[in-house]
């Protein structure tokens, strides 16, 4: 994961205007479905992956193209990233979830909040212990993509954008109707909190962080014995 180490605060708005642009049209996919129709759940769920392929190509070479506390929290446990930017890249992640929401509350209105703005919701009948399980194993695939395509050099880092998207998508289709495949706590954090929606948002805080573990058994399985050079740090 790229960054130029002389734009600190770019990077910062770069994070934020990302995961904007991902959360603003993962939730506005699922409140057109349900207010306007034509769009399904495979729309959504594509419009969700690809919206975050567009935008991890758009900041890679300004922030790494993170976009998500989980994959930032990975990359950090790796030390690939500092405490203090991990900090703030996740900073940025979550109050672009809020403006997100916000925004998406002046567009649908009102009608929207009980739909909790278009953030995941829990599938009737699903348990939440296997609601988080299922977001810890969603979220450890996308951060082996992450960290299979970007972080190590050794893999397809032009196509690492396209590769976590396209994990996105797969997810959706396959969890979108029991946990909201959220991967992200980004996807949930804003929306759920301006509509008031507590109950079950810590499946899409822990379950996603318990998956970006799986940074440190690629990191002890792929990436312990490769030189630094071929490491693609993002700084």
């Amino acid at each position: 994961m790229r960054i130029n180490i002389n734009l600190p605060w770019g990077a910062y708005v770069a994070e934020f205007l990302g995961t904007f642009v991902f959360v603003f049209v993962a939730s506005g996919a699922v409140l057109s479905n349900i207010f306007y129709g034509d769009v399904g759940s495979l729309g959504v769920a594509l419009a969700t992956g690809l919206s975050l392929a567009a935008m991890i190509w758009a900041t890679a070479a300004i922030s790494g193209g993170h976009l998500n506390p989980a994959v930032t929290l990975a990359v950090w446990l790796t030390g690939k990233i500092s405490v203090i930017n991990a900090v703030f890249y996740i900073a940025s992640q979550v109050l672009a979830s809020f403006a997100a929401g916000g925004v998406l509350l002046y567009i649908f209105g009102d009608r929207a909040i009980r739909f909790n703005l278009g953030a995941p919701i829990l599938g009737a009948d699903v348990a939440v212990g296997t609601a988080l399980l299922l977001e810890a194993i969603l979220t450890a695939v996308l951060v082996f993509a992450v960290f299979a395509t970007v972080v190590d050099r050794r893999g397809s880092v032009s196509f690492g954008p396209l590769v976590i998207g396209l994990v996105v998508v797969c997810g959706g289709i396959f969890a979108g109707p029991i946990t909201g495949a959220a991967l992200n706590p980004a996807r949930a954090i804003g929306p759920a909190v301006i509509t008031g929606s507590f109950t079950n948002l810590p499946i899409w805080i822990l379950g996603p962080f318990a998956g970006s573990l799986f940074g440190l058994v690629y990191e002890f399985l792929f990436l312990r014995k490769i030189p630094e050079a071929k490491i693609n740090s993002p700084f």
